[in-house]
């Protein structure tokens, strides 16, 4: 967890400024490249320069907008005001603005924007809020390192180079994943990790959080989920499945926290996943509740890597019950309406004893209907009222 601000650094370190470039340059020092690169002659000076926005834009784009202003202002010493003018989008078509204009442009398409730099003015377009983020995304790489930092700097000028830029995805799912079940990030790392993600205009965070290593989502109906399930005793070193660091390990989130980092990556654009796994993967949730299981246990969180071969059952009520009471706090405190689960790699409790359904039962009717207890399970998940809409269910 240490090293996501070392990364960051060499990610940064990797953004040469546009200003060295010499005019000869037919590329421009973006990741990922845009669509289409027109490169002009000259540059642009950023700082000190005024910010005038649209009055049509939304109030949190224009929050946004403002932010950059304030970033440029506070590293170079000079002040980039900020303005809302009535007949901006006019002004511009005259061409008599100087500075950074920011104008609404319905035509475009949500994630769609366009940038026009010259030696007076950078006027940037875009129809929504994630356009406008990631133009500004695109204007940080385009200018100095130093837009990045937390330290002033008066003799920064924040150059621009004389571009016109036309982006916009070429994919609509881009995404990133962290594993937080097997190996525990801070509130504060998970968000630098989001914080590069935004830089590269990824939009998807696949958060994992829970696993047989370790259950990292506070459920209050169910408590001892973190209080048993999200701590295991030491994990193996290295490839040595018999050895044991001795050490204990583990940690939670909130469900504040959760709603914190969620609306943190709105704000970067990003929508997140989050990943609970059943019936498979699930020993950090049967060791805090091992009625749930095939066998009653005893279980404990596992030290070892990989995936055991202890599930939750499916023919026991006691598990559908447990689902819906989960899925229905993470649907709660969740802003946004994607969530993944499944159980890709469970293993089939060979030897077990299943008990038989109860006619009539959710267990019953699921193998009347499938083979498997999804239709009940997705049914929990898409309640009425429900914020998921798109669900990934697999069991073997």
């Amino acid at each position: 967890m240490r090293h996501f601000p070392l990364a960051l650094a060499i990610a940064l370190a990797l953004i040469p400024s546009a200003v060295s470039a010499k005019k000869t340059e037919t590329v421009i020092n973006v990741i990922p490249y845009p669509q289409s690169v027109e490169i002009g002659k000259g540059a642009f000076k950023g700082a000190g320069a005024n910010f005038n926005c649209d009055q049509a834009i939304d109030a949190e784009s224009a929050r946004l907008i403002r932010g950059f202003a304030d970033r440029i202002t506070y590293v170079s010493g000079r002040t980039n005001s900020f303005a809302t003018p009535v007949g901006l989008a006019n002004a511009v078509s005259s061409g008599a603005l100087k500075g950074f204009v920011f104008v609404k442009d319905e035509a475009m398409e949500p994630e769609e924007y366009s940038i026009d730099i010259n030696k007076k003015t950078c006027l940037v377009k875009a129809s929504a809020y994630n356009g406008f983020l990631y133009a500004i995304q695109t204007l940080k790489q385009l200018t100095d390192v130093a837009v990045y930092s937390d330290n002033v700097d008066p003799a920064q000028k924040f150059m621009f180079p004389s571009v016109s830029i036309k982006d916009k995805p070429r994919f609509s799912y881009r995404g990133m994943h962290l594993d937080c079940a097997r190996h525990f990030f801070p509130v504060e790392e998970v968000k630098k990790y989001l914080d590069v993600m935004a830089m590269y205009k990824l939009n998807r965070f696949h958060w994992h959080l829970t696993e047989d290593q370790g259950w990292r989502i506070e459920i209050k109906k169910y408590p001892k989920l973190t209080q048993v399930g999200a701590f295991r005793n030491g994990t193996m070193v290295g490839k040595d499945f018999k050895s044991n660091d001795g050490k204990r390990y583990g940690g939670y989130y909130t469900q504040d926290q959760i709603r914190d980092v969620v609306a943190y990556a709105a704000s970067l654009g990003i929508t997140v996943i989050p990943e609970i796994d059943l019936p498979g993967h699930m020993l950090g949730a049967l060791a805090a509740y091992p009625e749930l299981g095939c066998t009653g246990g005893p279980y404990e969180v596992w030290t070892k890597w990989g995936i055991s071969d202890e599930v939750m059952c499916p023919g026991k009520e006691a598990m559908f019950t447990f689902l819906e009471d989960v899925f229905t706090e993470t649907w709660i405190f969740s802003l946004q309406s994607t969530s993944t689960s499944g159980a890709m790699s469970a293993r089939k409790p060979s030897g077990r004893s299943v008990p038989p359904a109860r006619p009539g039962s959710r267990r019953s009717e699921s193998r009347e209907t499938a083979s498997t207890p999804r239709n009940s399970i997705s049914r929990a998940m898409s309640r009425p009222g429900s914020r998921n809409t798109s669900t990934t269910m697999a069991a073997r």
